[in-house]
């Protein structure tokens, strides 16, 4: 969308008993290459996932979303201030991994067992099974690819 990073695949992953995960090195990869050291982290409340944005990439998607409202109008800017506010901003450690808070492995109920999905300019965070259940069945998922790609048969 916004930058040069494309996170790709789903990765299963162990957390620790701190919440710590091992960014998958593919990942860190991209970042590397991009010289991005930051990462922004939202909690999707509804998905039941966390999402990482290369700093880059969230910067882009914030002047975008800004654009578009009027931060003199109220609710504009109370849903401005609640976006915001809802993000955390953080560093890979030495080691390549990343710190989920225990209240943040809790909203997305990871314990042990995390994936990471590749989402082209940013990456998600899973329990597996909460993942497996928002994805569309097999059938579902060829319709619709056939139907967005004009009827062309997806294999």
């Amino acid at each position: 969308m916004f930058s040069n990073v494309n996170f790709l695949g789903n990765i299963d992953v162990k957390a620790d008993n701190k919440g710590r995960l091992f960014v998958p090195a593919q990942y860190r990869k991209q970042l590397e290459r991009e010289n991005e050291s930051s990462l922004v982290m939202r909690i999707n409340r509804v998905l039941r996932c966390a999402e990482f944005f290369p700093m880059s990439v969230w910067e882009e998607m914030d002047k975008e979303f800004k654009s578009k409202l009027n931060m003199w109008d109220a609710k504009d800017k109370m849903l401005y201030r609640q976006f915001i506010s809802q993000v955390e901003v953080m560093e890979m450690d030495a080691s390549g991994r990343i710190l989920l808070k225990k209240e943040h492995c809790e909203t997305i109920g990871i314990t042990t067992d995390a994936r990471f999905v590749g989402v082209s300019d940013h990456f998600e965070v899973w329990n597996g099974d909460s993942l497996d259940q928002s994805l569309y069945s097999p059938e579902e998922f060829e319709k619709l690819m056939q139907e967005k790609m004009g009827n062309t048969t997806v294999q």
